[in-house]
C-alpha cells in the first residue's frame, strides 16, 4: 500500500480498481435487505475478476487487512482507518467508505475462508454445520454462485477440523480427499477447482449430509459414538448404510476395549511431551503388549465375521483400529455417551 496517498486519494484509488460503473455512491445510502444485496453483488463480481493473478477481492480485502482470521488492520496508518485520514473525508466519502469497507470485509473472510457471520452476510441464522436446512438450501438455489462455492468450502474446512477434534478419522479424510467421479477431480479449493459452481456445492453439501444421515441412523439405533467409529473405521469410509456383519465386528473389537485396553496406557512414567524413542522401556513394553494383543484381537475378528481382504495388516482400517485402540488405552473413551 502507497501510504502517501491520502485518504481521499486511497478511496479513489479503490473504487476505480474495483467499483467502477457499481453505483456505490448511490448504494451507500441502502439500508437493510437492499444494503446486503447490493453487498452480496458485489462481492460475487469480486470474487470471480481478476486483478492481475488476483481475484479483486483479495485485492480489496488487502487495502484493509491482513491473511489473519479476523481482520487484522493491515497497518497502523492505514489513512483509510486513521482518525486524522477519516476525518479529511466529505460525509459522503465516508458513507461510500463504510459500504466498500463491508464488502472488503466479506471478501476477506470468503477469499481466505474464515468463518463470518452468516445473519450479517446472508440473512441466514445458525452455524456452518449441514443440520443448518436454511443455509443448505440456499446455497443450492442462490444466484451468487462464488459466494456459494466459498462457503460451501468453509463447511467442508470446519467440518475436517471438527472430525479432526473428534478422532473421526474416515470422514475426517473423506472429506479432505473428496473425490468427484462425475468430473474426475478433487473436490479442492475453490480457486483450483474446474468444476461448475453448481456441482461443486452439491459435491461438499451430499458428503456432509450423507455422513449427518449416518449419524443419524446411529443415534435412532442407539448406538455408542465410539461404536459407530469403530464401524467407519473397518469400512475405512463413512458407509453410506450400517452392514450387520461389520456392526457385529465393531461390537466385538468395542467389547474388547471397553474391557481389556480402557486405561491400560495410562501410566506414571509416561511423557506426552517426549519422542516414542525417550520413552522409558517400562512404557513402551506396556504399550507394545497391549496393543500388540487388540491387533491379534482384530485378526480375530476379521476371520470371524468379515470376508477375505477386509482390514489387512497394512491397511488404511487397520491403522485406524490401533489408533482408535491407543487413544482408548491412554483413556480417550466413551467420552459421548452421555449424549445419547
Amino acid at each position: 500500500m502507497n501510504t502517501t496517498l491520502t485518504a481521499s486519494d486511497l478511496l479513489a484509488l479503490i473504487e476505480h480498481n474495483c467499483f467502477s460503473g457499481a453505483g456505490l455512491a448511490e448504494a451507500s445510502m441502502l439500508e437493510g435487505e437492499e444494503r446486503r444485496a447490493y453487498r452480496l453483488a458485489q462481492v460475487e463480481r469480486l470474487l470471480a475478476e481478476k486483478h492481475g493473478y488476483t481475484p479483486l477481492a483479495m485485492y480489496l480485502s488487502d487495502m484493509f487487512w491482513t491473511a489473519d482470521e479476523g481482520r487484522k488492520p493491515i497497518r497502523a496508518d492505514n489513512p483509510l482507518t486513521t482518525q486524522e485520514g477519516l476525518l479529511s473525508l466529505t460525509d459522503e466519502r465516508r458513507r461510500r467508505l463504510a459500504l466498500t469497507e463491508e464488502v472488503a470485509a466479506l471478501c476477506h473472510d470468503l477469499s481466505l475462508h474464515y468463518a463470518f457471520d452468516l445473519e450479517e452476510a446472508l440473512g441466514i441464522g445458525g452455524d456452518f454445520w449441514v443440520t443448518n436446512d436454511e443455509l443448505v438450501v440456499w446455497l443450492s438455489a442462490t444466484p451468487y454462485v462464488h459466494v456459494a462455492i466459498h462457503t460451501a468450502y468453509i463447511m467442508k474446512r470446519i467440518a475436517i477440523a471438527q472430525f479432526e477434534a473428534d478422532n473421526y478419522m474416515p470422514a475426517q479424510d473423506g472429506l479432505a480427499e473428496l473425490f468427484s467421479s462425475e468430473h474426475h477431480e478433487l473436490v479442492d479449493r475453490p480457486d483450483n477447482t474446474h468444476m461448475p459452481p453448481r456441482d461443486y456445492v452439491k459435491a461438499i453439501l451430499d458428503e456432509l449430509l450423507s455422513i449427518e444421515r449416518h449419524w443419524q441412523e446411529g443415534r435412532r439405533r442407539q448406538l455408542k459414538p465410539d461404536l459407530v467409529k469403530l464401524h467407519d473405521e473397518i469400512y475405512g469410509v463413512v458407509p453410506l448404510q450400517f452392514d450387520e456383519d461389520v456392526l457385529q465386528a465393531a461390537e466385538a473389537l468395542f467389547d474388547y476395549m471397553d474391557k481389556e485396553v480402557q486405561g491400560r496406557l495410562v501410566m506414571d512414567d509416561y511423557d506426552p511431551e517426549v519422542s516414542w524413542s525417550k520413552q522409558p522401556e517400562s512404557v513402551r513394553r506396556t504399550t507394545a503388549e497391549v496393543l500388540g494383543r487388540f491387533a491379534d484381537k482384530v485378526r480375530e475378528v476379521r476371520a470371524k465375521y468379515l470376508a477375505k481382504g477386509w482390514v489387512d495388516d497394512d491397511s488404511l482400517a487397520f491403522n485406524y483400529l490401533m489408533a482408535h485402540a491407543q487413544r482408548c488405552g491412554h483413556g480417550w473413551w466413551r467420552e459421548e455417551d452421555e449424549a445419547l
